[in-house]
């Protein structure tokens, strides 16, 4: 009697779940989602979603090649849950999130909104996960990120995504940022979060339909990250620049194997631009006598890209000449980045984290007066870079 009371319940719990099972072709596969301000301080969703139609396409299909691959829907509420849930009621399909690779809010949204109410709602709803991408669109809104063609990618979502994963690019950050990553800064580490910035190359261009994929000029559809968005809590306040959103990313070891890094030749006459590898960084924070010292120590080699200064490569002297003036750079950005953190008043090094950390008995003393620590804070840096290799050419802009 056991067992077939047991089989019949295995039954039903089958039955069940097939019940609940869900075609493909009545769901919306999303792709991205953008945030903005609406009218009347509401909130605006776009969804980015795949187009079934141009998945089905080509002869076999029946669908046309010059179909777009995906499509953008808006939705206003007046906040995030009211704007999605008000989504259902015009579109024909059900929302479906676990294909999402990107979230992109508007610099305005987050300057006067913050994100809060964004991430409170996407770690609570059941299908969205919160390890995807998070940017805050620059100087434009995030839905006309979303609509933008772009030329070497299918959509949007995909360029973007792609653009984080490109080596040796000139931001440099490893896996890009991700809203679990600000959750994590803003709740779990205590430090102030950072967030990866994307931009249209040519503002002035209008690239959401799918002509402007014929246009030569590539730029005109064409996307890019920026420097890094900081934030105080929840709220964007600043954007650091290309130098400091690099320093940031060495010192807090996010950095990629590879990052390009460009410096100016002596008196400002020439560019040396190299590839930084092989990165070893100890950044380490002590209190000394009620003072508190942040050190910085940085090894690595480069493999020299371009060089318009006069120097003699085939020496060592030249050699040596090139190893000094990258040092000396390099270690005048990362002064620069830390000077300008404190001036900011925001920890997004993760400083008092890593001091509580490395030194409970002597931060207990301390905690207290934590601003003004960090605000007379002294910085030593000490940066070994060197050539591993000149190029194809050694010989470069000698007479």
């Amino acid at each position: 009697m056991k067992f077939y009371s047991a089989l019949l319940l295995a039954i039903l719990v089958i039955l069940g779940g097939c019940s609940r099972q869900e075609e493909l072709n009545e769901l919306l596969i999303l792709t991205g989602i953008g945030v903005d301000l609406g009218e009347n301080d509401t909130v605006k969703v776009t969804f980015q979603a795949v187009n079934p139609q141009a998945q089905a396409g080509g002869e076999a299909g029946g669908g046309s090649a010059s179909q777009a691959q995906s499509y953008t829907f808006e939705s206003e509420g007046e906040d995030m849950i009211e704007a999605v849930f008000k989504a259902r009621n015009f579109l024909s399909r059900k929302l479906f999130f676990a294909h999402i690779s990107s979230l992109l809010i508007s610099e305005e949204f987050a300057r006067e909104r913050g994100i809060k109410e964004i991430s409170d709602f996407v770690e609570r709803h059941y299908d969205i996960r919160d390890n995807y991408l998070l940017f805050i669109t620059k100087d434009e809104t995030a839905s006309t990120i979303l609509k933008t063609f772009t030329p070497l990618d299918n959509s949007s979502t995909k360029n973007i995504e792609n653009l984080t994963k490109v080596r040796g690019g000139t931001l440099g950050i490893k896996n890009g940022t991700k809203l679990e990553d600000f959750i994590r800064a803003r709740y779990g580490e205590d430090r102030d979060p950072v967030v990866m910035g994307v931009e249209k190359v040519d503002k002035q261009a209008s690239s959401t339909k799918t002509e402007s994929l014929n246009d030569i000029e590539g730029n005109k559809g064409a996307l890019r990250l920026t420097g890094l968005a900081l934030f105080d809590k929840d709220y964007l306040v600043n954007w650091l620049s290309y130098k400091d959103s690099n320093a940031l990313i060495m010192i807090t070891k996010k950095l990629d194997d590879v990052i390009s890094y460009t410096v100016k030749c002596p008196d400002d006459q020439g560019t040396i631009g190299f590839l930084l590898k092989e990165i070893e960084i100890k950044a380490e924070p002590k209190i000394v006598n009620e003072q508190l010292n942040y050190s910085v120590q940085l090894k690595g080699n480069i493999n020299l890209q371009g060089l318009s200064c006069n120097l003699k490569l085939s020496t060592e002297q030249g050699v040596n000449e090139l190893q000094t003036i990258i040092n000396e750079d390099i270690e005048t950005d990362l002064r620069t980045a830390l000077t300008n953190a404190i001036a900011s008043q925001l920890d997004y090094f993760g400083i008092k984290n890593q001091l509580s950390r490395n030194q409970p008995d002597e931060w207990e003393k301390v905690k207290d007066d934590w601003s003004n620590l960090y605000e007379n804070m002294s910085i030593n840096t000490d940066v070994n870079i060197y050539l591993e290799s000149p190029g194809s050419r050694v010989n470069n802009n000698e007479e």
